[in-house]
């Protein structure tokens, strides 16, 4: 089963071959297994890969989420976190200790039953003033000490990417974000961000 594939636009960023939501995606149990207790997903951007102008901003984060069976949600409140963090920091990882929050908000989503992956637009906006300097961190969660029922988990997909996919879930023994191949999900996380100053788009001039 899979969702709508998401288009990139002129101004949007990801780090995945094929952005259609998928099943493949983990999150962390609540204690009576009923729901989802802390979960949290993050992608790393290194902007210079991306061709961005020497600073960008971030306009909306589309991810994707599913129920994986256990019942849709009117309201699942779901929180995004927009973070830099140096540019020098070692590659692929994402110590909490060196983020820096410049942006945030959160979306009750209409979550449908079934197992059915289904994107979600997050308007939410931040600005990077030096791209070179500082890459961009983008987290999703529901919430520092959640107990979420009926549980939820990201509707992730097995196409290749080009840096990898995190989670964090306290509850589960994972404290700061770890990959999900390093605990055994071979799952690439659905992550769009969309903006300004992100890929340097081709500019018309006239010549005479």
């Amino acid at each position: 089963m899979s969702g709508a594939p998401i288009a990139l636009g002129a101004a949007s960023i990801s780090q995945q071959t094929d952005n259609t939501p998928g099943t493949e995606g983990v999150s962390c149990p609540n204690d009576d297994e009923t729901g989802t207790s802390e979960s949290a997903f993050y992608r790393r951007f290194y902007l210079a890969e991306h061709g961005a102008a020497p600073s960008a901003s971030v306009s909306a984060v589309t991810i994707a989420v599913r129920d994986g069976g256990s019942g849709g949600s009117d309201a699942l409140p779901i929180t995004v976190n927009l973070y830099t963090i140096p540019a020098s920091t070692p590659e692929d990882t994402i110590p909490l200790a060196a983020l820096t929050p410049i942006g945030t908000a959160t979306m009750p989503l209409s979550v449908p039953a079934g197992n059915a992956p289904t994107s979600f637009t997050i308007p939410v906006t931040g600005t990077i003033a030096d791209t070179t300097a500082s890459n961009l961190v983008v987290e999703w969660t529901n919430g520092a000490g959640a107990d979420t029922v009926p549980s939820f988990y990201p509707a992730n997909n097995l196409a290749a990417e080009t840096h990898p996919s995190f989670i964090r879930a306290p509850g589960c023994g994972a404290t700061a974000p770890v990959t999900f191949a390093s605990i055994d999900f071979l799952s690439s996380l659905i992550m769009v961000v969309e903006g300004s100053g992100l890929p340097v788009s081709l500019q018309q001039y006239t010549v005479d």
